[in-house]
């Protein structure tokens, strides 16, 4: 008790250990992630002491009395992990062995997170990756620390660190779908991570939820083989050139199945719905109501190879008010150049009717997109009113 009064009076004692967030963010810093040490000082304070740093001139008082309350108690294990810390700072301190430190330190408190923390910055800063990683996992499954998820996404970029990473992916691991969603956060691209999402996939670590986020992050940079290539995996298998041509499914977002605006019904010029008519099953079917038409109404991304495809299905209009009708167009994706359309889309007075047009996709179109329009701008700010249904659209190559 009087050692524990002492340490609490003396000054040079006030912010006597910087706790392991400050080092492992200190560690960070030269991997090229910003972290607020303050904050980090502020919530990972050790028993008895301030985790806030002081001057260099105050460590050897520090480490004397660290060794004084362990000569008095050695089995102190939080006085071990103070000194542990103090081992390793920059320029130097008071003589210490940090390998006989960190060693009794791990036998004190073999358990300890802060301890953790501590093996695994060293391990940082040395890049020894078969150690930083392993601790960085345990450190996310078991203490659900989010700084090391930020870490581990960081090291996604890093080519050195990869083999570990990809060693780490291991039946009933729980840690990568956590660091895969701070990839963001760490400045990572996803795409970088997809060697950890293929290995992960077959041993269903990714859930629907994750993957539908990292297809969506991928599309949005333009990794389009990369996106498809995971969703094939989510569906569970080959996929046809368009999917769900049919209508018969529901429609998976953030996916390669059919996209449609998020407006509601009270604002909606188009009501899209895909009801049940008899023997067709589902169909695509959409509701003009006379108010201003978002363009595109309805669209699917394709990853499609070059060459030469043909477009066909089938369409029927009820009532369609419209001077120049619908139209589907193929465009790519990268500055919308239009490749093909169908022929303008009227009313049919409740008849099925066929479509088809042939397209051919050039090399530097990585992503083509088929669309819904109204043929004339000017009749989708002003309005259109019926109805039109799809049904049995097919693509193939030829």
């Amino acid at each position: 008790m009087m050692r524990a009064e002492t340490l609490r009076q003396r000054p040079a004692l006030r912010g006597l250990v910087v706790g392991l967030g400050i080092a492992l963010a200190w560690v960070l810093g030269a991997i090229g992630l910003q972290r607020n040490l303050q904050r980090a000082c502020e919530l990972r304070e050790w028993p008895e002491l301030s985790s806030c740093p002081v001057s260099d001139e105050a460590v050897p008082a520090q480490v004397r009395d660290l060794r004084a309350r362990i000569a008095a108690n050695p089995g102190d294990s939080a006085s071990w992990l103070a000194l542990a810390l103090l081992s390793g700072q920059p320029g130097g301190v008071a003589p210490l062995d940090e390998a006989a430190v960190m060693a009794t330190a791990s036998r004190m408190a073999p358990q300890d997170p802060l301890l953790l923390r501590v093996q695994v910055s060293r391990a940082l800063q040395r890049e020894q990756w078969t150690l930083v990683v392993p601790g960085l996992v345990r450190l996310v499954q078991e203490q659900d620390d989010g700084g090391a998820m930020l870490v581990l996404a960081a090291l996604v970029a890093r080519p050195q660190a990869r083999d570990a990473l990809l060693a780490a992916v291991q039946p009933g691991t729980t840690w990568l779908e956590p660091v895969l969603r701070h990839l963001d956060a760490a400045g990572v691209p996803a795409v970088l991570a997809m060697p950890l999402v293929a290995k992960a996939l077959p041993l269903k670590l990714i859930s629907a939820r994750t993957g539908q986020a990292l297809m969506r992050s991928l599309k949005a940079s333009g990794q389009w083989q990369e996106a498809q290539a995971l969703w094939v995996v989510l569906v569970g298998g080959a996929v046809p050139l368009l999917f769900n041509g049919g209508f018969e499914q529901g429609f998976i977002a953030d996916g390669f199945d059919w996209e449609l605006r998020d407006e509601g019904p009270s604002k909606a010029g188009a009501l899209i719905e895909q009801p049940a008519l008899g023997e067709r099953g589902r169909v695509l079917q959409v509701e003009f109501t006379g108010r201003p038409v978002a363009q595109p109404l309805v669209r699917q991304v394709l990853v499609l190879p070059p060459g030469s495809y043909g477009f066909a299905g089938d369409y029927m209009g009820r009532q369609m008010r419209t001077e120049q009708g619908l139209v589907w167009t193929f465009n790519c994706v990268a500055g919308d150049r239009e490749l093909a359309r169908t022929p303008a889309l009227l009313d049919t007075q409740g008849q099925w009717r066929s479509m088809s047009v042939a397209l051919a996709v050039p090399p530097d179109c990585r992503a083509v997109v088929l669309q819904l329009k109204a043929q004339l701008d000017s009749e989708a700010l002003t309005g259109l009113r019926g109805q039109m249904s799809f049904d049995a659209f097919r693509l193939e190559a030829r």
